[in-house]
């Protein structure tokens, strides 16, 4: 984990002290973190484990009867999943 120095101004230490005080946080530290995980998706893409995708495509081959079986390639999981 990094650590880092920052310099708020009165805006943006006012926000971390209300989502302290909101989530019963211990520091402004921990606001920042709630901050950053509850918007991150925003900003970047969720990965997917590896073996998530190959249980996903184990259980879709299993559903689909063997005359029409076709293997699922990451673009159609991502299209099914509503990513990009």
């Amino acid at each position: 984990m990094s650590q880092m120095r920052f310099e708020l101004n009165e805006q943006t230490a006012k926000v971390l002290d209300v989502i302290k005080g909101k989530y019963g946080l211990k520091n402004r530290n921990d606001a920042l973190q709630k901050l950053v995980s509850h918007h991150a998706d925003q900003y970047i893409d969720p990965t997917i484990d590896e073996t998530v995708l190959h249980e996903l495509d184990r259980t879709y081959n299993a559903t689909i009867s063997a005359s029409n079986r076709k293997k699922m390639t990451a673009a159609h999981l991502k299209k099914h999943l509503g990513m990009k």
